[in-house]
C-alpha cells in the first residue's frame, strides 16, 4: 500500500516543487509519492492524464497528498480547506505586491482560483470518478473524463521565492494544532476562519462583465479577514481601531512605514498613524461606503494608481505577522564567522517578504524608500 493517499487536483496550479511537510504537501504529477499511488491504481494515473486547457492542450494539475497514517482528521473537508487556505495567503499576497512595484505580477498567479480543488477525484478504491459539490453528487467512468482548466484563467507557476516561507511555516505549524486531535483555542480558529475569509477576498471580482461594485463586493470580505483574525474572543469587540493599533505596532523595516505621521479619524477621535493604518482607513470606509449604499466612484478604488484591491493583502501579511508574533531570531552570542555569513541568509529569508510589502504601501502613496 502506497504510503500517500491522493485527496484532490488543482489543475489551474503547476508547482516547481512540492509544498506542504510530511503529513500533507501539494505537488506534481511526477512526485514520486504520487507515482507510487498511480501505480497501485492505474485509474488514477489515467484520470491525471486526462487535463487539458479549453484548446485540447495537455497539462498537468497538481495534487494534493495526505500520508496514509496521518491523523484522520487532516483528511476533514476542514483540514484540506485550511491548508489551501494557507497555500494561498502564503503566495498571493507576495505576487499582487510584486505586481504593484514591478508590474505584471512576473508571471505569478493573483487570484485565489488558482488553488480551486477540481470537483471530480477517482475513489479510494482507484475504480471510479466521484464528483462532490453543493449543486451535485455524482459518479462516473474515468475513460469518459476530459477535464480542463478554468476557462478564464491560465494554469500558473508559482516561483519558489513567491511562496512567504515565514507564514508558511509558522502557520503550518498552527495548522496541525488547529486540526489534529486535541481542542483548538479561540486563536486558532479565529486563524484559520480569517485565512478562509482573505482566501475568498482573493477571488476574481468577476469574468468579462465585472465591474467596480464586483471590487468592492471583495474589499468588504478583506475587512472582515482583518476583524475575525484580531478578535479577542466571546465577549470582545473588534473594529478599525483594533486594526489600525496591529499596523501601528508592526516591525517595519523601512523608517517611512513605521512613522507616525498619518491623521487617521476613528469615531470624533483623530490620531497620527503608520502609513498602513492611513490606507486600511480608506479601505474600511470603502466598504461601508459599498454596504451601506451610499455614492462610491471607482476613482477610489486606488491610490497613485495602485489598486485597493491588491494592496490590501499586503496589509493583511503585515496584520498577519503581528498577530503570529514573528520575529526575526536573534544571532547567537559568541558568533564565529561562519555562523555571521550563515545569520545573513537568516535575515534574507525573514526580511526580503516583508519588504516586499513595505514597497507596495510605499508605492500606494507615491512615496520613496528610506534607510533601514
Amino acid at each position: 500500500m502506497s504510503e500517500w493517499l491522493p485527496v484532490l487536483v488543482l489543475p489551474n496550479l503547476y508547482l516547481g516543487e512540492a509544498i506542504g511537510d510530511g503529513d500533507i504537501a501539494v505537488t506534481r504529477t511526477d512526485d514520486g509519492r504520487v507515482q507510487e499511488a498511480t501505480a497501485e491504481q492505474p485509474r488514477l494515473g489515467d484520470f491525471l492524464s486526462r487535463f487539458t486547457d479549453a484548446f485540447g492542450e495537455p497539462v498537468d494539475p497538481s495534487v494534493l497528498i495526505v500520508r496514509q497514517d496521518s491523523s484522520e482528521s487532516y483528511r476533514d473537508t476542514s483540514a484540506i480547506a485550511g491548508f489551501r487556505d494557507l497555500l494561498a495567503v502564503a503566495t498571493l499576497p507576495t505576487a499582487r505586491a510584486l505586481q504593484i512595484t514591478d508590474g505584471g505580477g512576473l508571471g505569478n498567479p493573483v487570484w485565489a482560483e488558482t488553488f480551486s480543488f477540481y470537483p471530480w477525484m477517482v475513489d479510494r478504491e482507484g475504480e471510479q470518478l466521484i464528483g462532490q459539490t453543493p449543486a451535485m453528487l455524482g459518479s462516473h467512468l474515468v475513460d469518459d473524463f476530459r477535464g480542463q482548466t478554468d476557462a478564464g484563467l491560465p494554469q500558473f507557476a508559482i516561483a519558489t521565492y513567491v511562496v512567504d516561507r515565514p507564514i508558511f511555516d509558522e502557520v503550518l505549524r498552527r495548522w496541525h494544532r488547529r486540526f489534529g486531535d486535541g481542542e483548538a483555542s479561540w486563536e486558532d480558529r479565529a486563524l484559520f476562519r480569517s485565512l478562509n475569509m482573505a482566501h475568498h477576498a482573493m477571488m476574481m471580482p468577476g469574468g468579462l462583465e465585472y465591474g467596480f461594485y464586483d471590487v468592492g463586493r471583495l474589499l468588504t470580505l478583506w475587512v472582515s479577514a482583518f476583524e475575525i483574525l484580531l478578535h479577542p474572543g466571546p465577549g470582545g469587540i473588534v473594529g478599525e481601531a483594533q486594526v489600525v493599533d496591529v499596523l501601528d505596532r508592526a516591525r517595519w523595516v523601512d523608517n517611512a512605514c513605521a512613522t507616525l505621521c498619518h491623521q487617521v479619524t476613528i469615531g470624533r477621535r483623530s490620531a497620527a498613524r503608520t502609513l498602513a493604518s492611513s490606507l486600511y482607513d480608506r479601505i474600511y470606509r470603502l466598504r461601508n461606503d459599498f454596504l451601506h449604499g451610499n455614492e462610491v466612484t471607482a476613482e477610489q478604488l486606488a491610490t497613485n494608481e495602485v489598486p485597493l484591491l491588491l494592496l490590501a493583502s499586503s496589509l493583511y501579511r503585515i496584520a498577519l505577522v503581528t498577530f503570529l508574533e514573528l520575529e526575526i531570531p536573534p544571532i547567537a552570542e559568541n558568533a564565529d564567522q561562519a555562523a555571521m555569513v550563515a545569520y545573513i541568509g537568516t535575515l534574507t529569508h525573514w526580511r526580503d517578504p516583508q519588504r516586499r510589502h513595505e514597497r507596495a504601501i510605499l508605492k500606494a502613496m507615491a512615496l520613496p524608500e528610506t534607510d533601514d
